[in-house]
C-alpha cells in the first residue's frame, strides 16, 4: 500500500513540475474576452458553460471569434489547448504553418493578457 502511495505522489509531482502552463488574465469584461478566457481554461465544462451563457454555437465561435488577434485554431495551437480544441472540433494535427524560431523565445512569458475580438 505504501509503495502505491509513494509512486502516485511521485507521478503527481512530476506531472505538476513539468507543466509549462500559462496564466491567462482577462483584459476586460466583454463577452468575447469571456469566451476567450473559457477557451484558454482548456476545460470542456467551463467552455460549454460560457457558450450556453452567451447563446452562441460552436461553429460561430470557431469561425468568428478572435483571441489576441488570432483565430481560435491558431490560439489553441499556439498555447497547446488540446481539450478546448477537441471540444470545438479543431484538428490541431493537420495544420501547416511556418514557425519563426526566434519568435518562440518571446512566447516564454508565463502571464498573458487575453482580449477578445471587438
Amino acid at each position: 500500500m505504501n509503495v502505491i502511495t509513494v509512486l502516485s505522489s511521485a507521478a503527481i509531482l512530476l506531472a505538476s513540475s513539468s507543466s509549462l502552463a500559462h496564466e491567462f488574465i482577462a483584459a476586460d469584461n466583454t463577452p468575447a474576452t469571456q469566451l476567450c478566457m473559457a477557451v484558454a481554461s482548456n476545460h470542456k465544462l467551463t467552455l460549454r458553460k460560457e457558450i450556453r451563457e452567451h447563446n452562441i454555437s460552436r461553429p460561430v465561435l470557431t469561425n468568428r471569434l478572435a483571441c489576441n488577434n488570432m483565430s481560435i485554431d491558431t490560439f489553441a495551437t499556439l498555447f497547446d489547448l488540446e481539450n478546448s480544441a477537441n471540444f470545438l472540433n479543431i484538428d490541431m494535427t493537420t495544420s501547416t504553418h511556418i514557425r519563426d524560431l526566434s519568435a518562440s523565445i518571446n512566447n516564454t512569458q508565463k502571464t498573458l493578457v487575453i482580449s477578445g475580438s471587438k
